[in-house]
């Protein structure tokens, strides 16, 4: 682990049995996070994407240990220095680092408590972690919602007095109450308006810079990680389909389904119409994959080894790594508008 890597993640696996009957037997499982690894440097902004059920969620709630991983390894550098395995900690072990690592939910509306005003909800994790007396509380959850652009007096309301916006305001102050290193963004401008997302990202970009953060950003919006990283993950049925910067993922993907993603954005003009054709067919069952690469069924340039060989995570380029058997043949872009 590189000394100025934060979070790095080596063949995460999480799954879900699946049980019938009376007697609740497992009769099979379902593979939400299929051997998943990636890296995130100190300052780094990282993007899961995908469709629904890909796993990125699932994935970012193993790195925190809300859920518990079925394996692989979760390596956490502490303030001190210091490199653990949070994949391998008991609660009891892992509640003293959790200060250096906090979420970022998608929900502003459920996911602060209506019957807790807001200083007790920003201050909930000092509190937990023993930080302060009440009045050195009272004196940091004001500097946070000043940070996050509210004015301290609000610390006495209610979030049921707030818009959507100032909600998931509030619930950034609450992940930055503990000074950590690492904040995990589960799709936190999903469910706002257009122009209360632009504020928010800029937000979290302005503390970012200020503070020093490092993001596991996830989302299903390209265009929004377009803006905000620095790299991206695409992520297809619990796997990684490609990892590259923003900026040559989108003009250039190497894997068949990053380029469906990026060719089912809308364009804002009317007139230039794209003529790609978005592949067809569903999404694959994470309880049944197919054999061999799980775009495979949808992919119009899979070949025989596609459907019998699964397909290995390999960079082919400084900073890019893609899971495709056909990933340095092919020019998508070319060959789909072709």
């Amino acid at each position: 682990m590189q000394e100025n890597v934060v979070l790095q993640v080596n063949n995460l696996k999480k799954y879900f049995p699946v049980e019938s009957g009376f007697l609740k037997r497992q009769v099979g499982e379902v593979r939400a996070v299929d051997d998943v690894s990636f890296a995130i440097a100190q300052g780094e902004t990282v993007s899961l994407v995908g469709e629904s059920g890909c796993g990125k969620t699932t994935t970012s709630r193993c790195v925190i240990r809300a859920i518990q991983p079925t394996g692989g390894e979760i390596l956490y550098r502490t303030e001190a220095g210091k490199v653990v395995d949070l994949a391998k900690l008991s609660m009891n072990e892992i509640r003293p680092l959790r200060r250096g690592f906090q979420m970022v939910f998608q929900d502003p509306f459920s996911s602060l408590n209506p019957r807790m005003t807001i200083f007790d909800i920003v201050s909930e994790p000092l509190r937990v972690n023993n930080i302060g007396s009440r009045a050195e509380r009272e004196d940091r959850v004001a500097e946070l919602l000043k940070l996050v652009g509210l004015r301290g007096e609000y610390m006495q309301r209610f979030p049921h007095a707030f818009s959507g916006g100032q909600r998931q305001r509030i619930g950034i102050a609450r992940a930055l109450a503990a000074s950590p290193r690492l904040i995990v963004a589960d799709e936190p401008v999903s469910a706002l308006d257009v122009s209360v997302q632009a504020q928010v990202l800029n937000l979290m970009m302005d503390l970012q810079d200020e503070l020093g953060l490092t993001y596991l950003f996830v989302s299903h919006d390209l265009s929004v990680v377009n803006q905000i990283s620095n790299r991206v993950i695409v992520m297809y049925v619990g796997r990684v389909a490609e990892i590259g910067p923003p900026q040559a993922l989108f003009k250039d993907p190497k894997h068949p389904y990053t380029a469906a993603l990026i060719t089912s954005l809308p364009k804002p003009d009317p007139f230039n119409r794209s003529d790609r054709q978005i592949p067809e067919g569903e999404v694959a069952n994470p309880a049944n994959p197919p054999s061999g690469c799980y775009f495979h069924p949808r992919c119009p340039f899979a070949i025989d080894r596609c459907r019998q060989e699964t397909p290995a995570l390999e960079e082919i380029a400084p900073g890019r790594a893609v899971s495709c058997h056909r990933a340095r043949e092919l020019q998508l872009f070319e060959q789909v508008e072709g």
